[in-house]
Formats: structure tokens, C-alpha cells, sequence
């Protein structure tokens, strides 16, 4: 059995996606290393109506095949995540699964804007589209009603997918034999419990007995489940929440550290430098800045 297919062949993998999916609005796909084989959940489903209308047109998968190749092939030679905008404008992701630093497949998903369509940028995609030899006037509505997921929501759909990622990439055959069962539920509890109090002062036992397990168990389903430990995935799902207030306007930084659970401003700018490499402050700073500005 080739790395693909045990990826595809993982017991916990729809779970993994639908998380996705009921968190962000998002169905990844999981593609291989030529691009030829995707292994999507649910799609008809879940597919964003514009993008569902575009490849039922003559033309339309065709077009948005080579895109992704494009980007496929990108995402394998730099070996990175990419976000990137689609033939069509559309906001795409491509994540590289990387196994003993080779890519053993590609995650991706999106089909999505960063805000609600201007008319501009729908004339841009329909320029696009036409010169691609596409007209379909529905296709306007379908556009301007797609679905919007903000930049501060990107950045935690791309954590998620990391993380995604890392599980995929540490799957082995003995693993693959174990169905999820109770451990993906349990898993379930305990990610729902951060979740929800992430301000507060979170204990590694309360943890276990939310998920009905002994302390020991749940640090082995982390590393295994989600490739960190307790303490280090909650600091990840603190800093993500961070970074969307500090996109905010009327907090103050010491506010924000309070707020997701930092006992002091002092851990607060520690751990943010650990995970950004800047500090709170200089973070807001760069992302206030015009993007012009920055290169």
C-alpha cells in the first residue's frame, strides 16, 4: 500500500474534514502527489454553488483543473502551504503533507472570499472567465452570494490544516488498523473543553476527565491525534485567538493577554514571539500596514 493510500484509508479522516467543514464552511480535499486522484467528502453537498455551476459549464472543470495543478505543483516544489487567489478570484489553500521531508500529498480547500464581492472585482473574474471562453450571467449571483471567510479566519482554517497536516503525515499502517471509535470522541470532548475555555485556567486533569480518560491516555491521543502535546495546542488555539482580537480595534494588548487565558503580559509577549516571531505589538503593527508596504 503506497503513502496515499494509506492517507485515504485512515479511519479518523472524515472526521478530520467534516470538522472542517461544520467549522469553516470549508470541504478540504485530499489530492495526491500527480493530482490525479482527490479524495473529497460529501462534495456534492458541500460544494460552494459558484464553483458547482462553473464545472457544469463546458469548459469550466477543465479550467479550474489547470488552475490547481498550477498551484500543486507550487505547493510541492516549495514545500509550503500556499493561499492564493483561483483563475476565478476565488481564495484557495494548498497544504503540502510532508512525510520524513518528502510530500506525500496536498491538502486543499477554499472556494471562498475575503469579503462580500465588489463589482469590480466580479467584472475582473467574469474578464477572466470570458477569456477563457465561459459565459453563464447566473453565474454573477452565484458569485456575490459565495461564501466569505475573513483573513482572521483564514489564519485559523490554515492552523487547523496544519495541524490536519502533521496527523496525516505521522499516520502509519499500525495506526490505520485502529478504528477511531471512542478515541475520536473522547478526542471530540477534550478539544470542545479548550474551546470553550481558553480564557480561563485550563488543567491538563480537568481535560482527561471531560474526555473520560486518565491524564496518561490523553497526552498519548494529542501526540498521536493532533501531533502536540495538551499544553502546546492549547498555546497554539491562545495565540490563534489573539491574533483576531489584535485585528481588532479598542483592545489594548494587556486586555487580549487576559482574555485568552495569559496569566500576565510579560507570558502573553513570550509565548506570541515563540509562535509569530514578533511581538504582539509589532504583529499589529504589520498587519495595519498597507499591503504595498510590506514587500
Amino acid at each position: 500500500m503506497n503513502a496515499f493510500d494509506q492517507l485515504i484509508n485512515l479511519p479518523g479522516l472524515p472526521r478530520l474534514f467534516d470538522l472542517a467543514w461544520r467549522t469553516f464552511g470549508v470541504n478540504p480535499a485530499l489530492v495526491s502527489m500527480d493530482g490525479q486522484r482527490v479524495v473529497i467528502f460529501e462534495q456534492e453537498a458541500r460544494a460552494q454553488p459558484f464553483c458547482r455551476a462553473l464545472n457544469a459549464l463546458p469548459g469550466g472543470k477543465s479550467l479550474c483543473a489547470m488552475c490547481d495543478q498550477s498551484k500543486f505543483l507550487e505547493a510541492r516544489r516549495d514545500g509550503r502551504a500556499l493561499r492564493y487567489r483561483c483563475h476565478a478570484g476565488l481564495r484557495e489553500f494548498v497544504i503540502p503533507v510532508i512525510r520524513d521531508g518528502q510530500t506525500i500529498a496536498l491538502l486543499q480547500c477554499g472556494q471562498v472570499h475575503d469579503r462580500a464581492p465588489s463589482a469590480a472585482e466580479w467584472r475582473e473574474a467574469r474578464k477572466s472567465l470570458v477569456s477563457s471562453g465561459i459565459r453563464a450571467p447566473v453565474l454573477r449571483t452565484l458569485f456575490q452570494r459565495n461564501r466569505v471567510l475573513t483573513a482572521a479566519r483564514q489564519d485559523d482554517l490554515l492552523e487547523l490544516l496544519a495541524l490536519v497536516a502533521e496527523r496525516l503525515a505521522h499516520a502509519d499502517e499500525r495506526e490505520l488498523r485502529t478504528a477511531p471509535g471512542e478515541t475520536q470522541a473522547a478526542l471530540g470532548r477534550a478539544l470542545t473543553y479548550i474551546e470553550a475555555h481558553l480564557a480561563d485556567r485550563i488543567r491538563v486533569p480537568e481535560i482527561a476527565r471531560t474526555a473520560n480518560l486518565s491524564t496518561r491516555s490523553l497526552m498519548r491521543l494529542f501526540r498521536k491525534e493532533v501531533g502536540a502535546t495538551v499544553v502546546d495546542f492549547i498555546l497554539r488555539r491562545r495565540i490563534a485567538r489573539a491574533r483576531q482580537l489584535l485585528r481588532e480595534d479598542g483592545r489594548t494588548c494587556a486586555e487580549i493577554a487576559f482574555e485568552c487565558g495569559f496569566g500576565s503580559v510579560q507570558h502573553f509577549n513570550r509565548i506570541f514571539r515563540r509562535f509569530e516571531n514578533a511581538s504582539p505589538t509589532e504583529w499589529r503593527a504589520a498587519k495595519r500596514e498597507p499591503e504595498h508596504l510590506r514587500h
